[in-house]
């Protein structure tokens, strides 16, 4: 058998390895606390890159000793509830950056009540939290295939290749900075609440991870990435673009900005708040898109500094989405594309060579029968696997046919697969002669798919045979045999050829066996002869 299933019956408590025995009630309930931020058996990540379960109580040993107080990337609590706080950071991060610009913008000439400052302050106060978490999770280094958990290289990670200032700067509670001023200072108090949109950046991580987490194929990831990042980009850019003029104004009280302002020249302040947003929203669509449907051309210097940025901003956004529609393009036809290219390769070869038409067409013909359009490089991947992945592959393909002979039949299942081992893959065209009469005889086939026809000597046509049929195992039992009738390809064909030497090879072991066999094709040969005759 290729496989079996194996029901380990030894049970180890895999704790007492790294833990000490006798230990009190409250040491057994922290370990079990800390058994949720160390690598765990069930973080399937922990399978893939530590790859066995020794690896992984050596990482726990490790953690125990050095690194007690950092979370394991591979943990229970990285998988699950890293998880789970992924997400919810994902929500607290859309209600944040859809509620806090729009309130700090459009709604600033109300007072603020007590219930949106407290909320607003818990919403930064759980992006405050996320940025300890992350100095206090370890992280895998794929240079070095290596679980980095030293808290000084996480902070050094996180401080200059990761988002921490920018995660800072948006998560930080700035109504501290104006609690002596709260009124003095209304404009400035709340245009600085606008930097909360730096969690753009962050945002897209969650995303990533969430994404990871369900096994998504990372060529959608742009995709997943691009619409929620880019309407909140946009709800931001709306929100700035009201803003600005106001703050150009004044940082103090709210005060009409000037006569050149875009704001004032489209009489938005006799407006309610849903006309003005709506008006700055495709003010902003505008600009970005460079549609020239604005109301008013910019003229204040502030307007003209926001289409500026804006334009700059919509110009990446369209590289942006043409780079990832062509990666989601290339990955998603990856093997379609190398079929194209090594057949406009070929085209080029054959006309160089001069072929005639014909011959051109069967070549193609064969590319297209072979690869059914996806190019892949059958050998390289075969010599990345396995014996026994191999084995697994040609017995799924094979097998059947080899077992449809009478005399492989009963075969002990290791002898099969042997034999089946041997077989070595074949394509024949259109009107291909596969065998031809009178010819010493080296090899069987089995049809896999297609049909062939089989003609006598004299050419008269006896029969056709189609997928799992076989042919010519005379062959292997009798070296000295000449081939009794001709084998043409109907169609196109996939055959497997079995050679007469290999097969010796294989069954030589078994001298028994071989002596049934040899037996069994003797008296079928000489049954087809006496048919013949007749």
């Amino acid at each position: 058998m290729l496989r079996v299933d194996h029901d380990c019956e030894i049970n180890i408590k895999r704790e007492q390895i790294y833990y000490l025995p006798n230990r009190t009630r409250y040491q057994r309930y922290v370990a079990l606390f800390r058994q949720m931020f160390m690598a765990s058996l069930k973080n399937p990540r922990a399978h893939r890159y530590l790859r066995n379960h020794s690896a992984i109580i050596s990482e726990k040993r490790q953690h125990l000793r050095k690194n007690i107080y950092i979370i394991h990337p591979f943990s229970i609590f990285s998988d699950d509830y890293r998880h789970w706080w992924n997400f919810m950071m994902f929500m607290n991060l859309i209600a944040s950056l859809l509620l806090i610009p729009y309130r700090s913008t459009f709604e600033m000439y109300r007072n603020p009540t007590d219930i949106w400052t407290i909320a607003k302050n818990i919403l930064l106060l759980i992006c405050c939290l996320d940025i300890i978490i992350n100095f206090m999770t370890g992280y895998l280094d794929e240079a070095r295939r290596y679980v980095e958990m030293n808290s000084n290289q996480i902070a050094k990670r996180y401080i200059f290749h990761g988002t921490f200032i920018v995660d800072v700067l948006s998560s930080f509670p700035t109504d501290i900075i104006f609690l002596f001023n709260w009124n003095n200072l209304l404009v400035a108090r709340e245009f600085t609440s606008m930097l909360h949109v730096l969690r753009l950046f962050s945002l897209r991580t969650y995303i990533i991870n969430i994404a990871e987490s369900y096994d998504i194929q990372r060529g959608y990831l742009g995709v997943l990435t691009f619409f929620p990042l880019s309407i909140l980009s946009l709800h931001g850019l709306t929100c700035l673009t009201w803003i600005i003029p106001i703050v150009q104004s004044s940082l103090t009280s709210i005060k009409l900005p000037n006569t050149d302002s875009w704001t004032v020249i489209s009489e938005l302040w006799q407006e309610d708040n849903q006309y003005r947003y709506w008006s700055c929203l495709m003010r902003s669509i505008a600009i970005l898109t460079r549609s020239g449907f604005l109301s008013s051309e910019p003229k204040a210097p502030e307007d003209q500094y926001v289409s500026v940025v804006m334009q700059s901003l919509g110009t990446l956004v369209v590289c942006y989405v043409i780079t990832e529609a062509i990666r989601l393009f290339k990955a998603d036809n990856s093997s379609k594309l190398k079929y194209q290219a090594t057949v406009a390769q070929l085209k080029k070869y054959m006309r160089y060579k001069q072929l005639p038409n014909s011959v051109q067409e069967r070549f193609l013909k064969y590319y297209e029968f072979r690869y059914q359009q996806n190019y892949f490089r059958e050998s390289e991947i075969l010599y990345t696997l396995s014996s026994q992945m191999r084995q697994e592959i040609v017995m799924h393909s094979c097998r059947k046919l080899v077992e449809n002979v009478a005399f492989f039949k009963n075969l002990p299942i290791l002898l099969l697969t042997r034999i089946v081992a041997q077989l070595k893959s074949e394509i024949f065209l259109t009107n291909d002669v596969i065998v031809r009469a009178n010819q010493p005889g080296d090899c069987m086939y089995f049809i896999s798919t297609g049909t062939v026809a089989i003609y006598t000597d004299s050419g008269k046509e006896v029969c056709h045979l189609e997928d799992g049929a076989h042919f010519g195992e005379i062959a292997l039992v009798m070296p000295d045999e000449h081939r009794v009738a001709s084998v043409i390809a109907v169609e196109m064909c996939e055959l497997y050829r079995l050679e007469r030497n290999d097969f010796m090879r294989t069954i030589y072991p078994y001298p028994i066996l071989w002596e049934r066999i040899k037996k069994i094709a003797i008296e079928r040969h000489e049954k087809t002869m006496i048919i013949d005759a007749h």
